[in-house]
């Protein structure tokens, strides 16, 4: 009897053993499949941007932060690798001095576009390089920038991550920005029926 006893035990314990491994194996089968079918991501950015070069102009304040909109749309090639078309957006005018020439240019609600390059070394950390353009009625800038960002995943293909911004202006001025992101994960397939 007690012999018996044990080799059910043996036998339940092997069985649901291996029910809980075909199980996590699909479930991580489901999750690769999932994030495959996720190539899109649209993502909407909340930052301030500090701008040192405004630091210097006598009718600021000597901690200059904007605040400042994104809206981002990324295509991941897969899960490591993907491309991105960014898009700032300044809500303040401001002056700054420009860096080549010490002359002020007076900056009036800029927008920057950039092409980015994605990269993701871990799962929830993803890596930017980017280059563009500052578009300004007074004048406009390339930008060439980088940024890193943190993701935490919630439900649904929505993820909220935070995100860290240099940008370059080159020959004229340089920013940092510190935002907070909301991203939906989504896929456009043609399904059939």
């Amino acid at each position: 009897m007690k012999w018996s006893l044990n080799i059910g035990t043996i036998i339940i314990l092997t069985v649901l053993l291996t029910s809980m491994r075909v199980m996590g194996q699909t479930e991580s089968v489901d999750e690769d499949e999932n994030e495959a079918s996720n190539k899109h991501r649209l993502t909407i950015l909340m930052a301030n941007a500090f701008i040192p070069a405004a630091d210097n102009i006598a009718d600021q304040n000597s901690v200059f932060i904007v605040p400042a909109w994104g809206i981002n749309y990324d295509y991941w090639f897969n899960h490591k690798i993907g491309i991105g078309l960014h898009n700032t957006f300044i809500l303040q005018q401001y002056k700054i001095e420009k860096s080549q020439e010490n002359v002020i240019i007076e900056r009036s609600f800029p927008v920057i576009v950039t092409g980015e390059f994605l990269f993701k070394p871990v799962r929830n950390l993803t890596i930017s390089l980017g280059v563009g353009r500052e578009f300004e009625k007074h004048e406009s800038f390339t930008v060439i920038n980088t940024g890193i960002e943190y993701g935490f995943e919630l439900q649904h293909g929505i993820e909220l991550s935070l995100n860290f911004l240099y940008d370059n202006k080159i020959d004229a001025y340089d920013s940092w920005m510190f935002g907070v992101g909301f991203s939906k994960f989504f896929s456009w397939t043609n399904r059939k029926e």
